[in-house]
């Protein structure tokens, strides 16, 4: 009986320490994609509008929405080289002029996340729209990671749900 009390006292107290719970939700919201993972914290995939080659995200609360704030992460190649980060700027700026027109505003700036890659973020505004539309271009060589938000309610919890898609980002070589 000694014997028997000696093992399962240990397991009772090494499973009482291990928060497995939270190593559980940490797991799965690790998205480990062909190009590359980051986190998905507070988001859920949408299927029904995601493609093989574009994931789409809602907050948690907007899964059933109708016309959800929203995210999709895809990857994408370019002319680039990494070092031709601003190059790479200026062509993104004049292909976002010629879709959106003279009826918005594009704020573009750069980053450095966490994890050292290069981000390249545009926020674009239509003037008689209160929809707001991120896009962050996660630099790698003649590639890119285009996380797009669409923000139509001016959400925070969805901007910090993007912000830790950029920042958690890594490359798969």
């Amino acid at each position: 009986m000694k014997k028997l009390l000696l093992l399962i006292i240990p397991i009772i107290f090494l499973t009482g320490c291990i928060p497995t719970q939270l190593l559980r939700g940490r797991e799965t919201n690790v998205v480990n994609a062909s190009f590359g993972t980051y986190r998905i914290d507070g988001l859920v995939k949408r299927s029904d509008h995601s493609s093989a080659t574009k994931t789409f995200y809602v907050l948690e609360k907007d899964k059933y929405t109708t016309t959800p704030d929203n995210v999709s992460v895809e990857v994408g190649t370019n002319y680039y080289s990494k070092s031709q980060m601003n190059t790479f700027k200026t062509a993104i700026q004049l292909q976002l002029y010629s879709q959106v027109g003279r009826d918005a505003t594009i704020v573009g700036n750069g980053i450095t996340t966490t994890k050292g890659n290069n981000v390249l973020k545009f926020i674009i505004k239509k003037k008689n729209d209160n929809t707001e539309v991120t896009q962050y271009y996660i630099i790698g060589d003649h590639k890119h990671v285009l996380v797009h938000e669409t923000n139509f309610n001016k959400n925070t919890d969805l901007n910090v749900a993007v912000y830790n898609i950029v920042d958690t980002f890594e490359w798969k070589e």
